[in-house]
């Protein structure tokens, strides 16, 4: 995107633009520039515009100085000298005078009350003058109120104008957006064509490569969908490996150019793209009774009905929310439905735990194998965050609960049932269903021990135990090992 002014395109936008000088001169001849949000708040009209409104607010703000010169006034015309201005809430705002005095008072005042050395009186004109101290603020209110509305609807004959000029600003602030991102976050110009492939070089996460530590840099992943050779991409790889960035980023990245936005990526080449289907998240709708996989097949109903050649399709873990065989018979028979749709050859990219759907490349011409690699270094692993061809086999999923902190023992036992399993299926000597029975049978404390291991913490105090050196442990090491074995059955 190019902001200079001699850009053509942005030029002839900006020439759009309405001047509407006399509207801009109406609002600051009559607002004032230090107006409040709010217009019961008052000072919204400048000073100067409304005699009567000037004057509401010069008894609001200096009653005081207006009672001194009242006083001043009265006291001229009567030559009385004592004479004062007072207040109570019984009758409100009087004249004072001294019995000295009383002689001196006009016959056009009224007696309010008298006094053992004095005596008040009220005027019309000092019940005109509380009048307004009383009701000053409300009646600069109804002032402001009454111009304001009369500016409004002055104004109503530039709507129009004001609407059009609106869209364009916002037009020109999306623009600018976009030119200011693709700046500063190094974002490369797409090629949108009427081709049928998706071809993103080093894609990236537009949030998630903000979000990560200075330490760490995105790892960029290429992608290439066509309705030839690379109509489905089945990803497999362990949990956290990133499978679910890469199907974020690639539809961000596809949405982006389409808006008329720089991506972030090297290069990006592909044919629009009408719609973009996602099944990446699943939750339940307990007020409906519709459970989480429930919601998650209405989900992928809707995609499979509504399917086009030009759709980029996106699933995340289908088919999780049921049994293992239940969840790979569906995810299997939709990937085959998207690949053998007599007329819609929708590029999908599926990503999945199910490893069985590996063996959808050795039977579908478009469907193709690839993983989120991952490096195992002793018992650890390093998620390297590329995208590779082929699939793996392992899910890591085990690694995985270790790093998030459960305890050693139910890591070492899911290790050991995952091998009983494991050696099950390979060698066909069990159904999973007798080979989980027999698991059960034989599990930790079955036979009478010192301890009932079927405990998780008494398995870990176990391990503890094992792994000292009692032979080699100093007094003070000791006791530290005693205060870890407290610590975990919690006393």
């Amino acid at each position: 995107l190019c902001l200079e002014s001699d850009y053509e395109p942005l030029t002839s936008v900006g020439n759009q633009i309405q001047s509407c000088i006399s509207v801009k001169n109406k609002i600051e001849t009559e607002i004032d520039p230090e107006a409040p949000v709010q217009l019961n708040k008052g000072s919204v009209i400048r000073k100067g515009i409304n005699t009567e409104l000037d004057e509401m607010r010069e008894i609001s703000t200096n009653t005081k100085e207006f009672m001194r010169e009242m006083q001043e006034k009265e006291i001229k015309l009567t030559s009385i000298p004592s004479l004062k201005i007072g207040y109570n809430s019984v009758f409100g705002y009087y004249f004072e005078v001294r019995n000295t005095h009383k002689n001196r008072v006009p016959q056009s005042w009224t007696r309010k009350q008298t006094l053992v050395s004095a005596e008040r009186y009220i005027t019309p004109e000092l019940k005109e003058f509380e009048s307004k101290i009383l009701n000053a603020d409300s009646r600069i209110n109804e002032i402001e109120a009454e111009l304001y509305t009369q500016l409004l609807n002055s104004l109503m004959a530039y709507i129009p104008s004001l609407q059009n000029n609106a869209q364009i600003v916002s037009q020109l602030d999306v623009l600018a957006s976009f030119a200011t991102i693709a700046r500063e976050r190094n974002y490369s110009k797409p090629v949108v064509h009427d081709g049928d492939s998706i071809e993103i070089t080093d894609g990236r996460h537009p949030v998630i490569e903000l979000q990560l530590p200075r330490t760490e840099t995105y790892v960029p992943n290429s992608v290439l969908l066509d309705t030839t050779e690379n109509q489905i991409i089945i990803i497999t790889g362990p949990n956290m490996a990133g499978k679910s960035a890469l199907l974020r980023q690639t539809a961000l990245i596809v949405l982006m150019a389409q808006i008329g936005s720089f991506v972030p990526a090297t290069a990006a080449n592909f044919g629009y793209v009408d719609k973009i289907f996602t099944r990446v998240g699943a939750s339940d709708n307990i007020s409906s009774g519709e459970s989480t996989f429930m919601v998650e097949m209405n989900e992928a109903a809707s995609i499979l009905n509504n399917l086009s050649s030009r759709s980029l399709v996106l699933f995340d873990e289908l088919g999780r929310g049921t049994s293992t065989y239940d969840g790979i018979s569906i995810a299997w028979s939709i990937a085959e439905y998207i690949h053998e749709h007599p007329r819609s050859k929708a590029k999908t990219l599926f990503a999945t735990h199910y490893h069985e759907l590996n063996e959808m490349e050795k039977n579908f011409s478009r469907i193709k194998n690839y993983n989120v690699s991952v490096k195992e270094v002793g018992n650890k692993i390093i998620f390297l965050r590329k995208l590779e061809r082929g699939g793996s086999e392992h899910s890591f999923g085990i690694h995985v609960a270790q790093m998030a902190g459960l305890p050693k023992s139910v890591v070492e036992r899911a290790n050991q049932i995952l091998s009983e399993l494991e050696g099950a299926v390979t060698s066909h000597s069990h159904s999973p269903a007798k080979k989980v029975e027999d698991i059960s049978k034989h599990r930790e404390g079955y036979q009478l021990s010192i301890f009932q291991l079927d405990d998780p913490v008494l398995k870990q105090l176990r391990d503890e135990i094992k792994s000292m050196d009692l032979n080699n442990l100093t007094p003070i090491q000791a006791l530290n090992k005693l205060n870890d074995i407290k610590r975990i059955v919690g006393l």
